[in-house]
């Protein structure tokens, strides 16, 4: 595991937040692999920072399912199966629909513009080798209809759930048409929020996330 100076890079930051943003990207990333085995002085190592930073981001990542602590061993990266990535949609399903009927009625003029912005500029990537580029893009989509809710609980709700769902892109279990679809459900409910819908919005994000749903069955069941 090559080091990084997490202490160097966001100095605005403390020690623990940066540890934790550090740790959670090389998981959802896949540069700490599911199911390795680790100590907290390993990671001290490689992030180069003390262990009290390291133990509250370890903390924090417990807490999110994303590292579990085995007693008197020491800490294993979760493996997140095809179940867990479709639990995760079921709990965005819940969610996500009625926060985008809120964002329908509530964005700004300007949040509307940007969300535009995104759309235009997500068409222009075609190919899987930039879906890591695309998936910046999609994270950005839905949490900026997130933050146009008007609802801070909601989308405090909202992120952590849609930054676990990264992982599905660095597992690659979508088709290669992946992101042409994507693009064209995010344009629907793109076009629900201009229309001020509400309800065409929650049903056009209710779609994407069970056509989301059903696309990664059918591509883990093909490999």
């Amino acid at each position: 595991m090559p080091r990084k100076a997490a202490s160097n890079e966001s100095p605005s930051l403390s020690l623990a937040e940066q540890a934790y943003q550090e740790l959670k990207r090389r998981i959802l990333t896949l540069q700490l692999r599911p199911g390795l085995f680790v100590n907290e002085r390993e990671l001290m190592e490689l992030l180069d920072l003390g262990r009290m930073p390291v133990h509250q981001a370890v903390h924090r990542l417990q807490a999110e399912g994303l590292i579990e602590v085995i007693p008197r061993k020491g800490l294993v990266i979760r493996p997140d199966s095809l179940q867990d990535m479709l639990t995760l949609l079921e709990a965005r399903l819940a969610m996500e629909p009625n926060i985008a009927a809120l964002a329908a009625t509530r964005a700004t003029k300007e949040q509307v513009t940007e969300l535009k912005q995104l759309v235009t500029e997500s068409k222009r990537i075609v190919n899987q080798s930039e879906r890591m580029s695309f998936m910046k893009l999609d994270r950005a989509f839905h949490g900026l209809i997130a933050e146009a809710a008007g609802n801070q609980i909601l989308a405090d709700a909202q992120r952590p759930l849609h930054e676990r769902s990264e992982l599905i892109w660095h597992l690659r279990v979508m088709k290669e048409d992946g992101l042409v679809v994507n693009q064209r459900e995010h344009t629907n409910i793109l076009k629900a929020i201009i229309e001020r819908d509400a309800n065409a919005t929650r049903k056009a994000m209710e779609e994407h996330l069970r056509s989301l749903h059903d696309r990664i069955l059918a591509g883990s069941l093909e490999r």
